[in-house]
């Protein structure tokens, strides 16, 4: 995929606009623009800025591969009351940001278990 297109999906996941973005970077939206368009290209700094602000990982926005589990093992019931507790305990709006983080981790693995 790329980082381009992994940031847009973190974007979108976390229910926000470009000029959102940028606006809690303190950078332009033509320079945020340029991120998810690929022509330009965040330091190692913003990287870790993005990924604060999309509630996300850097490991996850540069495909590093880092921190993914080889196994497809299915969750345990426990695991699963356990995701169902913490996201009864957040807001909508974080809700919708966690189940999106989710769902792009679940891609990210279904790519890595092919």
């Amino acid at each position: 995929m790329g980082f381009a297109e992994q940031l847009k999906r973190a974007r979108l996941a976390a229910g926000m606009t470009q000029q959102q973005v940028a606006e809690a970077m303190g950078i332009t939206g033509s320079t945020y623009c340029g991120y998810e368009t690929g022509k330009r290209q965040p330091d190692v700094l913003k990287i870790k800025r993005l990924a604060d602000i999309l509630h996300t990982s850097g490991d996850i926005l540069l495909e590093t591969g880092f921190g993914r589990d080889s196994g497809s093992e299915k969750p345990s019931s426990a695991e699963i009351r356990e995701a169902l507790e913490l996201l009864g305990t957040m807001s909508p709006e974080m809700r919708k940001c966690a189940i999106g983080q989710l769902k792009l981790l679940g891609e990210l693995g279904g790519k890595t278990n092919k």
